[in-house]
């Protein structure tokens, strides 16, 4: 099964999911009113990109599953942690 597509789409998508937690971790920084439900949307559309992605890396193994997994892993605490962080004081 081809999965070079799937590979290069959620690539993207995953770069974009970053940037979303980028902006709100700017927001936040900022001092700026981030709504609950902005982090929880954010969070919800970064873990089902991981989600996705881990599936393709599952189903056509380019690197170990271990590693895939700790990888999909520390994507979501990274972002998690930019998007659920109080701002710094």
């Amino acid at each position: 099964m081809e999965t070079g597509i799937y590979f290069l789409s959620l690539s993207v998508l995953t770069f974009i999911s970053f940037n979303l937690a980028n902006s709100l971790r700017a927001a936040i920084n900022r001092g700026d009113i981030v709504r609950n439900v902005a982090k929880i949307f954010c969070s919800l559309f970064c873990i089902f990109v991981a989600v996705m992605f881990l599936t393709i890396h599952l189903v056509n193994p380019i690197i170990s599953v271990t590693f895939a997994y700790i990888f999909h892993v520390f994507i979501i605490l990274f972002q998690m942690a930019m998007i659920w962080f109080p701002p710094p004081k």
